[in-house]
């Protein structure tokens, strides 16, 4: 995790101390180095503050070979060693052993359909000198945030929004977006905070000539807007088909593993999580470092169940061990960090456990989140994927309500008696 920011000025140069403040704002999230760069035109800025994972000198921002394209990348993209070597073959010279270098060389080659090449959690911004336009993007699921603001005659990107604060946007709450988190439906391209927006997932963000617009790059398969209500079947029979999503899961985990610092893992004893340590095992000569949250109630404690799964994949196994004063302590942290309404202590927990990983010596871990989502666990992912085949899509259902609300008598007399 890396902290990035920027600020783009229409007219005039920009102020280089609102860009440090920016910067250091974001030192939590990369406490190993911070740099900055001014354009030589003086309309843009650049910060970076690094958390090391693959290379201790993997300063940012990162300069194409002939200094026309400049970067700044959170994230990490994976099989990256491959696309390294196809791009030096090529005749591209890289400066770094960072994997986010690969992104600006894609970009040098392929400009937006860079990252139809690109696997993994990131958000970056590239300026272009010569053309004096910026492209930002953010990965298919959101993993990294991007927030964005425009004020007083620029435009200010950054990894949180704490950071654009810090360079000079105005703090004000969004009633609208804390209405929204409140009802449990928030809205991607908003933040908590008055003109503070998010670049949505799977988007890009272009600005130049004093404009600024939004470019969808990716969607799910099936996704409405993408014209089908479900994605069309595949061939094959139900086992080809759990083997082709065992093979992919592997696949997915052992890329993730691929780092310059040891990688962890997060379990609960849950099938998820286990699963993910039982083949993350596979991909270590020593045992891995597992992370287990428990609790001193023991009707809330998963910490035997994670025990017995790191028992069977040989894992270093770690119980942070929380009570109830811990969770209330903390819960202030928990929102200074996530920047959203917290409805419970989970994001408590998560930092607690987060912080007795880092104090163990790990830097990366993976974790079983998004299985759910992904394989329907939820019982109202079911309810709501069957809602959409029997006709009951979204959009429906607002046609309906919208009838209701028009004619309210016809459908409800007593409303009028």
């Amino acid at each position: 995790m890396c902290g990035i920011a920027a600020i783009l000025s229409r007219d005039g140069p920009v102020d280089p101390a609102a860009l440090r403040r920016a910067t250091r704002a974001l030192r939590h999230r990369g406490p190993d180095a911070e740099r900055t760069w001014v354009s030589p035109s003086g309309r843009i800025a650049l910060g970076h503050t690094l958390l090391v994972i693959n290379d201790p000198e993997g300063h940012q921002p990162i300069a194409s070979e002939d200094g026309r394209l400049h970067i700044i990348v959170n994230g990490q993209f994976y099989d990256f060693k491959r696309i390294r070597a196809e791009l030096e073959a090529k005749g591209h010279r890289f400066r770094t052993r960072s994997d986010s270098e690969i992104a600006l060389h894609l970009y040098e080659d392929h400009g937006a359909g860079c990252l139809e090449r690109l696997r993994g959690q990131f958000a970056f911004v590239i300026w272009d000198e010569e053309a004096g336009t910026l492209f930002a993007a953010r990965d298919r699921f959101g993993l990294k945030p991007l927030f964005y603001a425009e004020h007083d005659g620029a435009l200010y990107l950054a990894s949180e929004a704490k950071a654009l604060f810090a360079a000079g946007v105005p703090r004000a709450w969004d009633e609208s977006g804390v209405y929204h988190w409140l009802l449990a439906c928030p809205d991607e391209r908003r933040s908590l905070f008055k003109g503070i927006r998010q670049v949505p997932p799977g988007h890009v963000l272009r600005a130049g000539n004093g404009a600024v617009r939004l470019e969808r790059y990716w969607d799910l398969p099936g996704s409405p807007r993408r014209g089908r209500t479900r994605p069309r079947p595949r061939g094959g029979t139900f086992s080809e088909a759990v083997d082709q999503a065992r093979e992919l899961t592997e696949e997915a985990i052992r890329l993730r593993m691929v780092a310059g610092v040891p990688v962890g893992c997060l379990i609960s004893g849950g099938l998820d999580s286990s699963s993910v340590l039982a083949v993350a095992a596979t991909c270590t000569d020593g045992p891995v470092g597992a992370f287990t949250v428990g609790f001193e109630r023991r009707e809330f404690d998963e910490s035997p169940g994670a025990r017995e799964a790191a028992a069977a994949a040989n894992a270093d196994h770690t119980v942070v061990m929380l009570g109830d004063a811990d969770l209330a302590d903390h819960f202030a942290d928990a929102v200074w960090h996530a920047e959203t309404l917290q409805f419970n202590t989970h994001g408590a927990a998560r930092y607690l456990l987060s912080r007795g990983v880092r104090e163990a010596g790990y830097r990366s871990v993976l974790a079983g989140e998004g299985a759910d989502e992904a394989f329907f666990g939820y019982e109202f992912l079911r309810a709501a994927s069957g809602a959409s085949r029997g006709g009951l899509g979204p959009a429906r259902i607002l046609r309906i309500l919208s009838g209701f609300l028009r004619s309210p008598r016809r459908h409800h007399p007593a409303l009028h008696a």
